[in-house]
């Protein structure tokens, strides 16, 4: 499952890389005498959303998700564990 999570990030990200370099390419090219400072804006602003999706898109990658087994409090896997408290953070376990 988490494979399959790092693939699909890294093929989202191959897919938005080259909108990126469209974007900076645009700034550059919207520095040049004659256009207009919405465009530069413009650019940055899309940049600007682009680089925060790509950010979006590993941290969603990278977080851990919750089993059935695991410790509300702290995340600590309780397989072991019948009753009592988690031997991790010390929150009682059902």
């Amino acid at each position: 499952m988490t494979a399959l999570r790092f693939l699909a990030a890294a093929v989202a990200t191959a897919v938005v890389s080259p909108c990126l370099g469209f974007g900076i390419y645009g700034l550059l090219a919207s520095q040049e005498p004659g256009a207009g400072i919405g465009w530069t804006i413009g650019y940055l602003v899309f940049d600007t959303i682009l680089v925060a999706l790509i950010i979006a898109i590993w941290w969603l990658a990278f977080r851990r998700t919750r089993g059935p087994t695991d410790c509300l409090g702290c995340g600590y896997d309780l397989r072991g564990v019948r009753d009592g408290a988690c031997p991790e953070c010390g929150a009682t376990v059902n």
